[in-house]
């Protein structure tokens, strides 16, 4: 979960809405490269999936006993995260290999051993092998794949920076972002622009007291009883 915290309130965004929005927009660049992209909408998909490991995560939200409230997946332990990256390379894995493959790269770009604990080393040996399979099975070379990784760590990191408010998500080398927001409106200002015009996207969120919670039980309560609330995402030129 993504987890922001206000005055009175935690905000939590589940890891799968903060991956559709990445595939959003995505969808809407106007990259020459994408436009006629011969494997766009498996692109564009992968990107909508990539973070599909945190389904069963966030289904069973875990309780930050530093602040009360909801983890935030910055903080997941590295036994859960040795777990959920295998589960989401493979969820797709044989029905859709190219995606699958795109998830592994994804995985071994952002999550280095030091984060994954002991076995990690081994982890990221296995899934490199698996990604090297998956993609000589989806007949995609490994130049091609590099390529198609930075859009979906482009669209990650867009989507990552609007829903933490923190524009330093934003490391894609030639990109820039500022974020501002207000009440339920956030807007994201980013450099190069690449869009058609100013774009307005959806992002659902919940939002809970402060708490504290007493265990993990009593906030997923109060997560099943919040109301999910639309925040309006202004994608404009920094």
């Amino acid at each position: 979960m993504i987890v922001r915290a206000t005055a009175d309130a935690w905000w939590v965004i589940a890891q799968a809405e903060h991956a559709r929005l990445a595939g959003e927009m995505v969808a809407l660049l106007r990259a020459g490269e994408l436009v006629g992209h011969p494997r766009r909408r498996a692109l564009l998909r992968a990107v909508a999936e990539h973070d599909n490991g945190w389904w069963e995560e966030d289904a069973a939200p875990r309780l930050d006993p530093a602040t009360g409230g909801p983890l935030d997946f910055r903080s997941l332990p590295a036994a859960a995260r040795r777990e959920l990256w295998p589960r989401a390379i493979e969820r797709y894995a044989a029905a859709e290999p190219y995606l699958a493959a795109l998830v592994a790269g994804h995985f071994l770009r952002i999550a280095p051993a030091a984060a994954l604990g002991g076995g990690g080393e081994a982890l990221r040996a296995e899934s490199d092998e698996r990604r090297l399979e998956l993609l000589e099975r989806a007949g995609v070379s490994v130049d091609e794949a590099a390529a198609d990784d930075r859009w979906l760590r482009l669209g990650d990191e867009l989507s990552l920076a609007a829903a933490t408010l923190d524009p330093a998500m934003v490391a894609a080398p030639g990109w820039r972002a500022r974020v501002a927001a207000e009440a339920e409106r956030i807007e994201l200002l980013v450099a190069p622009f690449a869009w058609a015009g100013p774009t307005t996207f959806a992002l659902e969120a919940r939002r809970i007291g402060r708490g504290p919670y007493r265990d993990a039980v009593e906030l997923g309560r109060a997560l099943v009883a919040a109301r999910r609330e639309r925040l309006a995402v202004r994608l404009v030129p920094l």
